[in-house]
């Protein structure tokens, strides 16, 4: 951890310095905005409008400690799905020296197209910590415990008009 540690500071220090560079530009390009906006019809614009790299907001979404103890152990078991890579980031941000795995890890569909990582009991159903999808999903899909491959559950998933998607906190129906 102490390396996840370091690499945290370096991309902190490194997007604070571009900031310092790009703030010059992004005082031009407000000041041009304003000069060419229309005063009845928008507020006007700041520096802080224009800059990429200001460091982000402390009301930024960050994924619970659990889902992120569970995608590094994955990693690092090789078991990580590609389709967990996009939230990459998230999930470095979210890693915590002190957050154990939960009891259960993850769930996957056996094409390997449907997981859910860190997910917790409510009543019948399953909130999923972390869930990535890959293909379209009309229809129940049994999901397989990683940890005990004989334990299924069937569970509903709410549709969703896109074919893959990443999605925190999301309430799965059981079936069964």
């Amino acid at each position: 951890m102490v390396v996840l540690r370091a690499w945290r500071q370096l991309q902190r220090i490194r997007r604070e310095q571009a900031a310092l560079l790009e703030l010059p530009q992004a005082q031009h390009m407000a000041l041009l905005a304003n000069i060419n906006r229309d005063p009845k019809k928008s507020k006007p614009f700041s520096a802080s409008d224009f800059a990429m790299f200001q460091p982000p907001k402390a009301d930024e979404a960050k994924l619970p400690g659990d889902v992120a103890a569970v995608a590094l152990a994955l990693r690092h078991e090789g078991q990580l799905p590609q389709l967990v890579m996009a939230a990459w980031p998230q999930i470095l941000a979210s890693a915590d020296q002190v957050t154990a795995p939960p009891q259960l890890r993850a769930l996957h569909s056996d094409d390997g197209e449907v997981w859910v990582l860190a997910p917790k009991w409510e009543g019948h159903n399953l909130r999923g910590g972390l869930v990535a999808v890959g293909r379209f999903i009309n229809t129940p899909v049994r999901l397989r415990d990683i940890d005990r491959p004989l334990m299924t559950y069937t569970m509903r998933f709410p549709h969703r008009p896109l074919a893959g998607y990443l999605e925190a906190g999301l309430l799965l129906v059981s079936e069964n």
